[in-house]
C-alpha cells in the first residue's frame, strides 16, 4: 500500500470512527475543500487499498483459524469463499435483481439478500452470474434441504426473481424497452 499523508490518515481516521454517515459527509466535504478534488480521490483509493489489506488479513486469518481449530487441510481452508471488496460491489447489483416487495421472501443468508456473506463473496456472486447466464438452477441452501444425501433440493427464491429480472433485460436488450425489434 502507498503511504498515506498526516492529512489523510487523520481524515480516515475521522470518518471511521464518525457515527453516522452524515457526519462521515461533513467530514469528507470539509477535506474536500480544504485538500481539494485531487486530494479527496486520493483519500478515496487509499481507502479502498486499506479496505482490501484488511479483508485479506481477515481472509488470511480464517484461514489459519480453521487450520488449527479444525485440523481443516490448508488447500480446503483456501478453497473457503470469503466476503470480499469486489464481491459486495456485484452482489449489490445481484440483490437489486429481487424486487422490492419479495426481498424479504428470501433465506437469511441468501446470496441474492444485500449484506449477507453469500452476497458478499467474490466466487458465490461469479456462480449466481454463472447460472443466470446459462439458464441452470441455482438451488436454496437453507430450505428444502434432503435429509440423506443433505443436498438442497428447492430452487432459490432470490435467483428465481434474478432470472426473471435477468430474461427481461436480456430481451429488452434484443428487442428494445418496447418490444421492438
Amino acid at each position: 500500500m502507498t503511504s498515506i499523508s498526516a492529512e489523510a490518515r487523520q481524515a480516515l481516521h475521522q470518518v471511521a470512527f464518525a457515527d453516522s454517515r452524515k457526519d462521515r459527509l461533513e467530514i469528507l466535504l470539509r477535506y474536500a475543500v480544504q485538500e481539494g478534488a485531487e486530494a479527496l480521490l486520493e483519500l478515496f483509493a487509499d481507502l479502498t487499498e486499506l479496505s482490501e489489506q484488511v479483508i485479506e488479513n481477515g481472509k488470511e486469518h480464517a484461514i489459519e483459524l480453521l487450520i488449527q481449530e479444525t485440523d481443516l487441510h490448508p488447500y480446503s481452508a483456501e478453497k473457503v469463499a470469503y466476503p470480499s471488496l469486489k464481491g459486495a460491489l456485484v452482489g449489490i447489483l445481484q440483490a437489486e435483481r429481487v424486487p422490492p416487495h419479495a426481498r424479504e421472501r428470501v433465506c437469511q443468508g441468501c446470496a441474492y439478500r444485500a449484506g449477507t456473506v453469500a452476497n458478499q463473496c467474490f466466487e458465490t456472486q461469479q456462480d449466481t452470474n454463472m447460472v443466470l447466464e446459462n439458464a441452470s438452477n441455482f438451488l436454496c441452501h437453507a430450505r428444502g434441504i434432503d435429509e440423506v444425501s443433505g443436498e438442497p433440493m428447492r430452487p432459490c427464491i432470490g435467483h428465481v426473481y434474478a432470472a426473471n429480472a435477468h430474461a427481461k433485460d436480456c430481451m429488452e436488450d434484443r428487442q428494445g424497452p418496447e418490444g421492438e425489434a
